[in-house]
């Protein structure tokens, strides 16, 4: 309402003077901008940088390694299966050792004073043991998908390592080329070269 001789009145609702604003109907308030803008945020709703608690998206998983997963369980079962398969055999002069015989007769041998060479054939049978079966564990690991391989891989190489050494304790302690060998002799040499075949593809490939 305005008076003579007074300025008109500023009219924030545009009503008529005379009259009253129209309030909102009860349990409503009239939305109010925030400090920063018309958009509110509140608890549990999705704010400018995303859903509460979130810090980002995790990181991508790499795809399982396959092949090095198969070269290192491979190169695994080779240094397990040579502890007890044959490693001679021989029906003419009936001789008959698994790798198991061989570092049974390697220890007992050191045990009398052969030498060195006794130890080192005894070390390296069971060095080729332990580690084709902790490539066969690590290697399995390469299936699943994870991070990052490569520090699996790495491990892998340095038992793979430890597995060439092994042999060639043998190479040079024991008989390079004994007469009527098997199976279990040839995959004791190899287990190692395969095994860090497949350390090499994990430590290549994420």
């Amino acid at each position: 309402m305005s008076y003579p001789n007074q300025p008109p009145q500023w009219n924030p609702y545009g009503q008529q003077p005379g009259q009253y604003p129209q309030q909102p109907p009860t349990g409503q308030y009239p939305q109010q901008p925030g400090p920063y803008g018309q958009q509110q945020y509140g608890y549990g709703q999705p704010g400018p940088y995303g859903q509460p608690g979130q810090w980002g998206q995790p990181p991508a998983l790499s795809r399982p390694n396959i092949w090095a997963g198969a070269v290192l369980v491979l190169g695994g079962l080779f240094g397990v299966l040579q502890f007890f398969l044959p490693w001679i055999d021989s029906s003419f002069s009936n001789v008959h050792a698994t790798g198991m015989d061989v570092a049974d007769l390697a220890s007992a041998a050191s045990a009398f004073g052969a030498g060195s060479s006794a130890t080192l054939i005894e070390i390296g049978v069971w060095a080729v043991l332990i580690g084709g079966a902790l490539e066969i564990l690590l290697g399995a690991t390469m299936f699943v998908p994870m991070r990052n391989h490569r520090p699996i891989g790495v491990v892998t190489l340095v038992l793979s390592v430890f597995m060439v050494v092994g042999a060639v304790f043998w190479l040079t302690g024991g008989d390079p080329n004994p007469d009527s060998t098997s199976v279990g002799y040839y995959f004791f040499l190899i287990a190692g070269v395969v095994s860090l075949i497949g350390g090499v593809l994990g430590v290549v490939r994420r």
